[in-house]
C-alpha cells in the first residue's frame, strides 16, 4: 500500500509531469525506438551474417536420412552444417560478384525450383465412377489392346562384314526360305526371345529397339518369310506364325489406369491454369513475330 501511495504521489508531481511532457524527452525515445528496429532490421538483412537455426540443421539430417536410408552420426551433422555454412558464403560471393547474370544453367535452376512451387498446388478431386466411364468412353483408342504376335526371327550381324554384306546374306536366306518357310536357315546369333510367346509391337521394340523392325512387324503376314528389316542390331528375317487380335479393353479391366490418367489430366490442367496466372502479372512483347513472319514469307 506504501508503496502504491508513494507512486500516485510521484505521478501528481507537477515536476514529473513536466518532465514526461518535455518534447526532448520524446524525441529521445523515438530516435531509441528507430535505432533499435534499425539495428534489428540491420542484423536480419546484414549479408554478412549466416545464421544455421535448428530447423535448417533438422533440414539437413532430413535430407540426409533420405538420400542414405540412416540418420547421420553427430560427426557428420556437424560436417553437413558446415558444408552448408560454406556453400551460402560461397552462393553470396557469387551473387556479389554477379556470378548468377547471364548463366543459363542458373537462369534454368531457377525457373525449374519457380516451376515446382506454381505446380501440384492443389490435389484433383477424386472422380466419380460416372466421371471415370465418361472419360474412358472420351479416350477409348487408348486403351486398345494391341495385336499379339508368335514369331521368329533370323538375324544377320553388320559386325562380322559390314553392313552391305549383312544385308545381302539376309535376302539370301529370304530367298532360299521363299519356297519353304520351315527350310534350315541360319542366322547369326541374337539373344532370343521365345517364338511361341506372343508378342505385341511394344514388346518388340524393347527387344530390338524403336526401329523398323518392330514397325514392320505389325502388318506383317502370317505363314510366310519377309524382310530384311533393319533394328538396332543389324537385320532380320522375320516369319510370324499366329496373331491374335487386338482390341479395346473393357472399362472393368482398366479401371485403375483410367482414373491415374484422369487425374494426371486433372493435374495437368490446373497447372496449366496456375502457369497461365503467373504470366497474367507480366507484359509479353513479342518482337521477335516480326522477324519469324518476314523469315516465312
Amino acid at each position: 500500500m506504501r508503496i502504491g501511495s508513494q507512486l500516485r504521489t510521484l505521478s501528481a508531481s507537477p515536476t514529473l509531469r513536466r518532465f514526461l511532457a518535455e518534447p526532448l524527452l520524446h524525441f529521445a525515445v523515438l530516435a531509441l525506438a528507430i535505432f533499435l528496429a534499425n539495428s534489428a532490421w540491420r542484423e536480419a538483412h546484414d549479408g554478412r551474417r549466416i545464421v544455421v537455426t535448428a530447423a535448417d540443421a533438422e533440414g539437413l539430417v532430413r535430407k540426409y536420412q533420405t538420400q542414405f536410408g540412416v540418420a547421420p552420426t553427430p560427426a557428420q551433422v556437424k560436417a553437413l552444417v558446415q558444408a552448408h555454412i560454406e556453400e551460402e558464403a560461397l552462393f553470396r560471393e557469387g551473387l556479389a560478384l554477379g556470378l548468377d547474370k547471364g548463366d543459363e544453367i542458373v537462369r534454368r535452376r531457377v525457373a525449374q525450383k519457380a516451376e515446382f512451387l506454381q505446380q501440384d498446388l492443389s490435389v484433383p478431386p477424386e472422380p466419380s465412377e460416372a466421371a471415370l466411364k465418361a472419360y474412358y468412353d472420351a479416350h477409348h483408342a487408348a486403351y486398345a489392346a494391341e495385336d499379339r504376335m508368335a514369331f521368329r526371327h533370323l538375324f544377320f550381324s553388320p559386325d562380322l562384314d559390314g553392313e552391305a554384306a549383312a544385308r545381302q546374306r539376309a535376302e539370301s536366306a529370304l530367298a532360299r526360305l521363299a519356297g519353304d518357310p520351315e527350310a534350315l536357315v541360319t542366322g547369326d546369333p541374337f539373344p532370343d526371345i521365345s517364338p511361341s510367346a506372343l508378342s505385341g509391337v511394344s514388346e518388340a521394340v524393347r527387344v530390338f529397339g524403336d526401329s523398323e523392325l518392330p514397325r514392320k512387324l505389325g502388318a506383317a503376314p502370317v505363314g510366310r518369310w519377309v524382310g530384311p528389316f533393319r533394328s538396332g542390331y543389324g537385320w532380320h528375317l522375320v516369319l510370324v506364325r499366329s496373331r491374335q487380335a487386338g482390341g479395346v479393353r473393357p472399362f472393368t479391366t482398366v479401371r485403375e489406369q483410367v482414373r491415374a490418367d484422369a487425374l494426371r489430366d486433372a493435374q495437368n490442367r490446373a497447372n496449366a491454369r496456375s502457369m497461365a496466372k503467373v504470366l497474367s502479372r507480366y507484359v509479353i512483347v513479342r518482337d521477335d513475330e516480326g522477324d519469324a513472319m518476314g523469315a516465312r514469307r
